[in-house]
């Protein structure tokens, strides 16, 4: 078990601790790796077959999830994490309206979806909080500093600045 320091340490360093990789390598990553070997498989029966036609839209979305799979793999392999800090504030539970952008660098609220749900939002980009530790190690109204990755901005850790 990875002690919470350690991981803390790493991120302040601006570095991806190997036990946060697998929410870069998560369900939708996986999906994606699927589906590419299913486009592949797809495009070479069509190769044989003679249907020439089928394959362009097949090594279209291929090579799409490719690039998504390898824009994952990528971030992994870099391990930086980009850190954003900022004042937080706690908008608390709002009924209907989602309080407007802009007003500050990061903040919380919680919205009726069929479920209460948290969303943290940085820079005007949204992170819905599933994770209930993460949710609470946000401390709000301070400042905490926001750690995602550099090019698909994926929420890592949030801790007190």
């Amino acid at each position: 078990m990875t002690e919470q320091a350690e991981v803390e340490l790493a991120n302040r360093n601006g570095r991806l601790h190997p036990s946060q990789r697998r929410k870069l390598l998560d369900f939708n990553f996986w999906a994606a790796v699927v589906l590419v070997l299913a486009g592949l498989w797809t495009a070479a029966l069509a190769i044989t077959d003679g249907v020439a036609a089928a394959l362009v839209p097949i090594l279209a979305a291929t090579a799409w999830f490719a690039f998504v799979c390898g824009r994952r793999l990528s971030e992994v392999g870099s391990g930086r994490l980009v850190v954003i800090t900022g004042w937080t504030h706690d908008f608390g539970k709002v009924h209907g309206k989602r309080p407007e952008r802009g007003q500050y660098p990061i903040y919380l609220y919680t919205i009726m979806e069929r479920i209460w749900f948290t969303y943290l939002v940085v820079q005007d980009r949204s992170f819905r909080l599933d994770d209930r530790a993460l949710r609470e190690r946000i401390q709000p109204e301070r400042t905490n500093a926001v750690y995602l990755t550099p090019r698909t901005k994926t929420l890592i850790n949030v801790l007190p600045a």
